[in-house]
């Protein structure tokens, strides 16, 4: 899960927004976990001290830092997909962001239900666009982490939309950038 920005929209972390009585960034982790995830790195940098504590306690989640998030949203990915593939023995990767509020177990489930030895990559469609949550099979991981710059994950879906099965998730169009999207999803 990526979660290192700077939230400089929101002014403060957006990753620890109360949402259902948890943080944003704790509710999110869980939400893979609930969908099947044996185990979840979440990528933190900006306010990485502060985000941190909001993942103790939760049984199968990582907090990993990416020192270079400045960088960029391609570093994170890297950081994290680096993680799957050094210390798993996982048949795919499910990427995710943290500011997607309405994301649950439930949504992310039908991602991994579409996964399978001939739908290697499986991502969320949303507003005409496909993109994150998705999930990669492990053949693609490190091409994944060779990106640079804000090039992330749906750059590269929308690049190789011919071999991604797409599930729709309108719900997945929705992130927390400003206040004002915090309280809609409140």
């Amino acid at each position: 899960m990526l979660a290192a920005g700077a939230s400089s929209r929101f002014g403060s972390p957006k990753q620890l927004v109360e949402v259902e009585g948890e943080p944003l960034v704790r509710k999110s982790a869980k939400a893979a976990l609930a969908a099947g995830a044996t185990h979840v790195f979440v990528v933190l940098g900006a306010s990485a001290r502060r985000i941190a504590p909001a993942l103790e306690n939760v049984a199968g989640v990582s907090a990993i830092e990416n020192a270079n998030w400045q960088s960029g949203l391609s570093s994170s990915l890297a950081v994290g997909l680096r993680a799957v593939i050094d210390l798993t023995t996982a048949d795919g990767a499910l990427v995710t962001l943290a500011d997607q509020a309405l994301i649950d177990g439930s949504a992310l489930a039908l991602l991994v239900a579409g996964f399978d030895a001939t739908h290697r990559v499986v991502a969320s469609s949303y507003d005409g666009v496909i993109g994150v949550p998705a999930l990669f099979g492990r053949e693609f991981l490190e091409e994944l982490t060779t990106f640079h710059g804000d090039a992330g994950a749906g750059a590269w879906l929308r690049a190789h939309a011919a071999i991604v099965t797409k599930v729709p998730l309108a719900i997945a169009s929705l992130d927390i950038d400003t206040p004002h999207d915090a309280s809609r999803v409140r």
